[in-house]
């Protein structure tokens, strides 16, 4: 008896589980003479749904005025709501109420708007956030650089990005690497670029855009990638015994002449190749090397070991 008691109430709690009370929510369209459509992405609890049966409702005081579930839209990958708000009088408070089919849950919408007739608000690209609790409306980049490319120099203001980096470094296939406020997503030509992972050409300024996490802020930033010539590094090797010392010029100016002079007198000279010019084969003594506008003094002792 105790186990079909069980089994009764086990069936009783699922059937309300599967089959909870839907929101009756109905606009009576032909009471009203205006309309302003709404074009939005619905948020509960840090979460975007999407769920056909997932719903939102626009309400003024107690009347309902508009409900739309959710469409899927193969060229955006995602849902959207398109909701038509009704309306006779211009400048009513509008109240949004959010239904997730899955959790039965129903919440309201702390933020509202104004009735405007025949306003459209939002589009694919950047939608109306109907969201509880509000998503963020910051579009700021934080950081930019490059992926395993150090920069000489970077500043960020606002719609300005401005990096040097070192001229061996093609700039016809950089990928980006980027922190921007929290939810927000960054694009090139209405394209989402995931950190880390898009290469561009940058041989010419590249204009991204960084769009908010409700999507109600939109900020522009051009980025301008500059190669600078970075000053050489200079490494020696002391004579030991019988073997002679050497000098070896690092840089990233391929193709430029380093030269190394003994009192006064040039004493060799040879192109940066692979980032690197070696000098071999030198007695012990003071020496000067030269690239560019990079000098450097160097002592190669003799060592008996």
């Amino acid at each position: 008896m105790i186990k079909r008691i069980t089994i009764f109430i086990f069936l009783v709690v699922s059937f309300s589980s599967v089959y909870a009370q839907i929101p009756g929510w109905k606009a009576n369209e032909p009471d009203y003479q205006f309309t302003m459509t709404i074009v939005s992405k619905l948020n509960m609890d840090g979460v975007q749904l999407v769920n056909p049966n997932d719903m939102v409702a626009a309400f003024v005081g107690n009347t309902c005025r508009g409900v739309s579930k959710l469409t899927y839209v193969a060229s955006a990958k995602t849902y959207y709501a398109y909701l038509t708000v009704f309306s006779n009088t211009p400048g009513e408070v509008i109240t949004f109420y959010i239904y997730n089919s899955v959790a039965n849950k129903i919440v309201k919408v702390n933020k509202t708007i104004s009735f405007a007739a025949y306003q459209n608000i939002g589009n694919l690209y950047q939608s109306y956030s109907i969201a509880e609790p509000a998503l963020s409306d910051k579009a700021e980049m934080l950081t930019f650089g490059f992926l395993n490319i150090k920069a000489s120099s970077n500043s960020i203001t606002p719609g300005l990005v401005k990096i040097n980096i070192a001229k061996n470094n093609a700039l016809s296939n950089l990928t980006p690497v980027f922190t921007l406020s929290k939810g927000a997503n960054l694009f090139k030509n209405k394209i989402l670029q995931p950190t880390g992972t898009s290469p561009s050409d940058f041989t010419s300024p590249v204009v991204f855009e960084v769009l908010s996490e409700d999507e109600s802020t939109l900020s522009s930033y051009t980025v301008n990638v500059t190669q600078v010539i970075e000053p050489a590094i200079f490494y020696k090797k002391d004579a030991v015994c019988s073997k002679l010392g050497a000098i070896r010029v690092l840089s990233n100016n391929e193709g430029a002449v380093a030269q190394i002079s003994y009192n006064g007198k040039q004493v060799a000279s040879k192109a940066i190749l692979n980032g690197e010019a070696i000098f071999d084969g030198l007695l012990s003594g003071t020496y000067v090397a030269t690239i560019g506008n990079d000098n450097k003094t160097i002592v190669i002792n003799q060592k008996n070991n």
